[in-house]
């Protein structure tokens, strides 16, 4: 004769015994996943760490003028092309005038390829401003207004594209950061039931 009671002991020790395998099968997805998760962001921070070494290593001061290894006469004409305003006093002679303009278009030069958005506006700018250095101040503002305003705004949709950017990165990685937790949480609920 068989045993109502054992028949149900034998089933539920089945469903037992499945649910462990799964647990243990689901552990080892979630612990695969998270390994994942930091590789992806230790090699992203030791990436953008080498990167960041390398640029500074050459003086690279980037949009944010981060790098204090730049010497300060570079950084204020960097900031002048970044976010400022390239412009020649008329305190200075014609000769410093016409080397100041010279620095200013080499430095832009050298910062942006052929294919840089804002390359045109910028050299067509700089252009006026070589072309116009005998000029007093207000003639030459007058003059040079025009081109200064396409490459004003040319830069600011630069600044623009890249705070985008950084915001859109930052997102994804905090989703990214938001699933390892979550993952993370639904271990430690996992092993606590197997133990």
């Amino acid at each position: 004769s068989s045993c109502f009671p054992c028949k149900l002991s034998l089933a539920a020790m089945g469903v037992a015994g499945r649910y462990e395998e799964y647990s243990k099968k689901e552990v080892q997805f979630i612990e695969n996943e998270l390994k994942d998760w930091f590789l992806q962001r230790r090699f992203a921070m030791e990436r953008n760490m080498a990167l960041k070494s390398t640029l500074d290593a050459n003086n690279f001061t980037g949009l944010s003028m981060a790098n204090q290894a730049v010497p300060d006469a570079q950084k204020v004409m960097w900031s002048d092309l970044v976010q400022g305003r390239p412009d020649l006093e008329d305190s200075l002679s014609n000769n410093a005038k016409q080397m100041k303009t010279e620095m200013y278009t080499k430095m832009f030069k050298d910062a942006t390829d052929l294919d840089h958005a804002c390359r045109i506006p910028g050299s067509t700018y700089l252009r006026c401003l070589s072309e116009s250095f005998k000029d007093k101040a207000g003639t030459r503002t007058m003059k040079c207004q025009p081109s200064f305003d396409v490459f004003d705004a040319c830069r600011k949709g630069i600044m623009q594209q890249q705070a985008q950017a950084l915001e859109n990165g930052l997102i994804k990685q905090d989703i990214a950061d938001r699933r390892a937790k979550a993952l993370f949480e639904r271990r430690s609920i996992l092993l606590d039931t197997q133990s």
